[in-house]
């Protein structure tokens, strides 16, 4: 006895390759625009570090500097010259000549303090501190300009040092050589590459205090007279003599 044959179809559910391949499309967009947020807060977080970086170290740069001018001693001076770098490249060279207690270094007993724009290899150039020792010879001087020196403020952009000497109505000095007179005001300009704005300041140089004459420090070793007192009233405050060179007594009855 045969049995009867039923054909049929098992049913299965399942994803199709192309709802796959949509699937992970759909993935790879969020992923990309996941990437895309958070690189570019990274990116905007670190050029704000690095802004706030620069601005610190601006500030310290700024209030040394200027702590360096107002705590200038009367022998002390200020002038420009024009150097050269280890690589030969020209680089304004500020001096300041005797200083006592500034930049963080105690007195160079009649030395000079440098701040030089040293060139780097990307372009820009960083302000460093050189130390000229005092009664230096020409070899001590070339080794120290030589010197590594110390950074101040790196990577900037065409620094400019300019002077007003005596008027601070007239216009300003950018040739400012050593024998010039004491600057009553020094400006600094540059471009740093971290700040969206040029950088301009302006530092006031103390002028050097009137020498007193010996004349003027003597004191007078007449003392005050007062009416009544004997001599009052005549020159230097000494006694009035009589013709014939007596003396007046007192008066008898």
């Amino acid at each position: 006895m045969s049995m009867p044959f039923q054909s049929g179809r098992i049913s299965r559910s399942g994803f199709t390759l192309v709802e796959i391949v949509i699937s992970m499309a759909i993935l790879a967009l969020l992923a990309g625009s996941i990437y895309g947020i958070v690189s570019s807060t990274i990116s905007a977080s670190q050029t704000a570090m690095s802004e706030q970086l620069t601005l610190r170290r601006l500030d310290s740069f700024l209030r040394v500097t200027r702590d360096a001018f107002l705590n200038l001693p009367g022998q002390g001076s200020v002038y420009l010259q024009i150097g050269r770098s280890q690589g030969g490249e020209a680089e304004q060279q500020l001096v300041i000549a005797k200083p006592q207690a500034i930049f963080g270094i105690p007195s160079l007993a009649g030395g000079s303090l440098i701040l030089a724009a040293r060139a780097r290899s990307d372009g820009t150039r960083t302000m460093t501190l050189l130390k000229i020792p005092a009664n230096a010879n020409d070899q001590e001087i070339k080794e120290a300009m030589e010197a590594t020196g110390m950074p101040l403020l790196p990577r900037l952009r065409k620094p400019r040092w300019t002077f007003k000497d005596s008027d601070p109505s007239s216009d300003w000095k950018e040739e400012f050589p050593v024998g010039s007179p004491r600057p009553i005001l020094v400006r600094f300009q540059t471009q740093i590459d971290e700040l969206p704005d040029p950088v301009e300041a302006v530092f006031f140089v103390p002028p050097i205090p009137p020498q007193v004459a010996p004349n003027q420090l003597q004191l007078s070793t007449n003392p005050p007279t007062s009416p009544g007192s004997p001599g009052a009233g005549s020159p230097g405050g000494s006694i009035q003599h009589l013709p014939g060179g007596s003396i007046p007594g007192p008066s008898r009855g």
